[in-house]
């Protein structure tokens, strides 16, 4: 309901290591959303910008 009604996107499995190998504590999330409608799980690659 959270991501098909209100667009919320639950993140349980982010893979950090390389920002926590560059020290990288601070760095803007970047998550592009899926280009269709009506979806409950959908693959995502967020980014993050030191």
């Amino acid at each position: 309901m959270m991501a098909t009604e209100y667009g919320v996107q639950v993140l349980e499995n982010i893979l950090v290591d390389e920002l926590v190998e560059d020290k990288a504590w601070e760095f803007l999330f970047v998550l592009g959303h899926p280009l269709y409608e009506g979806s409950t799980q959908v693959q995502i690659n967020p980014v993050a910008i030191k």
